[in-house]
């Protein structure tokens, strides 16, 4: 076992939890079964009898608004690479989706941020892999920047946002409520 660092495969990531064939506990081989009393199928390991509960994963996220504008970063890594997106990414364990939010975007485009409110909770039926919580922030100080997740950034004015170029229905429906609530 190596202790070098790997970079996520997101094709691979998105094979989970569908393609979940063995237990996390035991290791024992999943079954699809029936389960009382929804009458829902589950995968249910057929050793110890784990119901692998099939949810959401909870990404955080920040529209940092800037003298009206809102600032979004072209993406430099899968899915949806070179696309517009604000910045986020998925709430680690024992995080809350505040701290989350504000950590992608110090990662992302290197600006600490101050949240105002949350915006909405976000999720596309067609890709049901994340719920995206959304959250309206102050820009820090610093001047936002590139990174490996993020080729370019800028402030879009609502005229001006490339909704061609959008890269999430999610990010999509969080950009117009916001306009909505800016109106």
């Amino acid at each position: 076992m190596s202790n070098q660092p790997v970079r996520v495969n997101h094709h691979v990531q998105h094979r989970y939890p569908l393609g979940i064939r063995f237990c996390p506990l035991c290791a024992g081989r999943l079954e699809d079964r029936i389960l009382l009393p929804d009458g829902r199928e589950h995968k249910v390991c057929a050793e110890c009898g784990f119901v692998h509960f099939l949810g959401p994963k909870l990404v955080a996220g920040c529209l940092v608004i800037d003298a009206g504008r809102v600032l979004l970063l072209r993406r430099g890594i899968e899915p949806e690479v070179g696309k517009w997106t604000f910045p986020g990414g998925f709430v680690d364990f024992g995080e809350t989706p505040t701290q989350a939010a504000m950590r992608e975007t110090l990662e992302e485009v290197g600006m600490r941020v101050r949240i105002q409110r949350h915006l909405g909770l976000y999720a596309d039926p067609a890709n049901p892999h994340a719920a995206v919580a959304v959250y309206l922030a102050a820009p820090g100080a610093e001047i936002p920047g590139v990174s490996d997740e993020a080729i370019e950034v800028r402030f879009f004015a609502p005229a001006d946002i490339p909704w061609d170029e959008i890269a999430f229905r999610t990010t999509h429906e969080a950009l117009r409520d916001w306009i909505a609530l800016a109106g």
